[in-house]
């Protein structure tokens, strides 16, 4: 038998003086305090700063900016691509820049196409002898026809008031303004195209419509005049206008004039070029044999023979 006391109580270990400081450590320690701590840093994170605001809020302006600026870019591309925009504000402007853009420097040629009704035949006896289509080229208060009177040489005025009829090479007549006959005279009226002077007249005196929508063509204007008020004999009633969009030339015409009993003659002027004419064209002697003679009012008796060997006796009466 050992004696008693032989094995001793060790002495505390480096655990138990761990363990022992821990619980006086813990013994000190506000926990709640601590989770109150923790709680509300964890809320103060959650709860942007007043920079970390600014910051979002620009970011979503930016963002709404850009988009913004995407949908504009399209718009501005769409525009651009789809050309310039047509902004037309009445059918008097369209005339009013026709004739703004018409020059006196260069003769127009246009197809003439006569409708003339049966009662108008006898009051009308130069233009009876052939309405087929002829071709006629102005400039200014000047204008030549080809072919002429029956279908033969050429006939015009000179622009001073001389109108002359070429019907061979081999002569000419002319008579001065004073002189005309009645059926020249007439003949003249119809066929006369001061493109100037016709579309200031339809500018003051007329009534503008379109003829057709403008955005249906894609490259002319269509407009419709009518004369306001009663109309004289051989007075424009209405024209139809067909006019370039981009040049602003007058394409086309169909010009409506009072007949002297009842109905209307109707002329159609297709522009047929735009060229430069020397002025022997606008003159009889641009259209007969050198040495050939132009019979005027000092040789009635010749001017009359060479009208009706060319034109004939019934005509020429009529004149």
């Amino acid at each position: 038998m050992l004696p008693p006391n032989s094995f001793p109580e060790p002495e505390p270990g480096i655990d138990e003086l761990v363990r022992a400081q821990l619980d006086a450590d813990a013994a000190r320690m506000d926990a709640q305090g601590m989770a109150d701590r923790v709680l509300a840093q964890l809320a103060a994170d959650a709860e942007p700063t007043p920079t970390l605001r600014r910051v979002r809020v620009w970011r979503r302006v930016a963002s709404v900016a850009g988009v913004v600026g995407l949908a504009a870019a399209v718009l501005i591309a769409v525009f651009a691509l789809s050309g310039p925009r047509e902004v037309v504000a009445s059918p008097a402007q369209v005339v009013q820049g026709a004739r703004d853009a018409y020059t006196r420097n260069e003769a127009r040629c246009y197809r003439v196409t006569i409708e003339l009704p049966p009662r108008l035949r006898e009051a009308l006896p130069l233009l009876a002898l052939d309405t087929s289509p002829r071709v006629l080229c102005t400039r200014g208060d000047r204008f030549v026809v080809e072919p002429g009177f029956g279908g033969r040489g050429a006939w015009g005025s000179d622009g001073s008031g001389r109108v002359w009829v070429a019907p061979t090479i081999e002569g000419a007549v002319a008579f001065d303004e004073s002189e005309l006959p009645v059926a020249l005279r007439n003949a003249v009226k119809i066929h006369e195209l001061e493109l100037d002077s016709l579309l200031d007249e339809v500018l003051a005196n007329f009534d503008l419509t379109w003829t057709e929508p403008p955005e249906r063509a894609a490259e002319t204007y269509s407009v419709t005049a009518v004369r306001r008020g009663d109309v004289r004999p051989l007075h424009i009633a209405s024209a139809e206008l067909v006019i370039e969009k981009h040049t602003k030339i007058v394409r086309s015409l169909v010009v409506r004039r009072k007949a002297l009993g009842e109905g209307t003659t109707a002329l159609t002027f297709a522009l047929l070029e735009t060229v430069s004419k020397d002025d022997a064209v606008f003159t009889p002697e641009g259209h007969i044999k050198p040495g050939a003679l132009v019979h005027d009012r000092t040789k009635p008796n010749l001017r009359r023979r060479l009208l009706i060997q060319q034109i004939g006796e019934i005509v020429f009466r009529g004149m």
